[in-house]
């Protein structure tokens, strides 16, 4: 009977397209169907020609998709501690993130590793780069990632006993690099954007080049924690020394930290497509006052209550001068 039950769970298995993951303790009480799904994406996206720090999210998207249970004759302890111990199998293990130069673009850093990426989280990784000063436009950049998953485990006497397989992913960053000669420059930058908040983020668009730039647009680049709520906004023509603004509505997570972050201003027109790196720093609540409105509104407290104080001292002393001339 066990045994059909096996065949059954194979056959199951190998209709999933898991066949090569199909590995079995001679004593498994249960067995998991899980993936390990990793995905990278850079959060500062648009770097300048030099020297740069590229920072990037790793997520683990994998999932437990179902623990099939195959014998129950053991201890319930050791059943029920395999049952925990087969949950692991969607938990990357012993990554080693490794970031591969292309073109223009040179990486300095070795490898990065993270001990644990459990389905469902995400981690950090960080990259010296050096960007040619002629780099301009898009560039795509491979990442290699090796990890260790669990793939079986057995109980016995209360003691686990994990297979680990080793396995990898090769990943894509995209990433804008901009050169040194565009016409066109962030001239301002006007925001009340605060954790938890949704405001309109204005940016003004000069052009500082010699030509006219013909039919432009400009449309927002944001990674979490922003929500870029708006498309893009239409600029139209810009004449030599013309500045224009563009209006977009952002939403911030609620539990964005108050520090700077890079975001982009992608424009766009007839003659050219880039991309203007710029940083934003978080305010503090917008339900709140900050110091210097309190110190403000705590100023003309006093200098109320010292008028109303010196108002009625004048009125006193104008009582007694009348009272001594009567």
């Amino acid at each position: 009977m066990e045994l059909l039950k096996i065949i059954c769970i194979l056959l199951i298995l190998v209709s999933l397209g898991q066949a090569e993951d199909i590995i079995f303790f001679a004593d498994d009480h249960y067995k998991s169907l899980s993936d390990i799904l990793l995905n990278a994406s850079a959060t500062n996206p648009a770097l300048s020609p030099g020297d740069n720090v590229l920072r990037i999210s790793i997520a683990n998207q994998g999932r437990i998709e179902e623990l099939i249970p195959i014998s129950s004759s053991d201890s319930p302890d050791d059943i029920l501690q395999e049952q925990r111990e087969e949950m692991k199998s969607s938990v990357a293990m012993e990554i080693r993130a490794a970031l591969q130069s292309t073109g223009p673009i040179q990486v300095t850093s070795d490898p990065q590793h993270i001990a644990l990426l459990p389905a469902g989280e995400s981690g950090e990784l960080e990259f010296n780069i050096s960007i040619d000063r002629r780099a301009n436009g898009w560039y795509d950049l491979p990442l290699r990632v090796d990890y260790v998953r669990q793939v079986d485990v057995s109980v016995s006497d209360g003691e686990a006993f994990p297979l680990h397989q080793p396995s990898n992913q090769s990943l894509n960053l995209r990433i804008y690099s901009f050169g040194d000669k565009d016409d066109l420059r962030i001239a301002g930058v006007r925001s009340h954007l605060y954790p938890g908040g949704e405001e309109s983020l204005i940016i003004a668009v000069e052009n500082i080049g010699e030509d006219i730039v013909p039919n432009c647009s400009a449309s927002l680049m944001a990674a979490s924690p922003f929500q870029v709520k708006s498309a893009d906004h239409p600029i139209g023509d810009l004449s030599p020394g013309e500045m224009a603004t563009a209006s977009f509505l952002v939403g911030v997570d609620g539990d964005a930290a108050q520090e700077e972050y890079q975001l982009g201003l992608s424009l766009r027109s007839e003659k050219m497509d880039l991309v203007i790196p710029f940083e934003l720093r978080l305010k503090g609540s917008g339900r709140l006052l900050s110091h210097g409105a309190i110190l403000f509104i705590a100023l003309l407290a006093l200098l109320a209550l010292l008028t109303i104080i010196l108002r009625r001292q004048n009125i006193l002393y104008g009582r007694k001068r009348r009272i001594k001339r009567l």
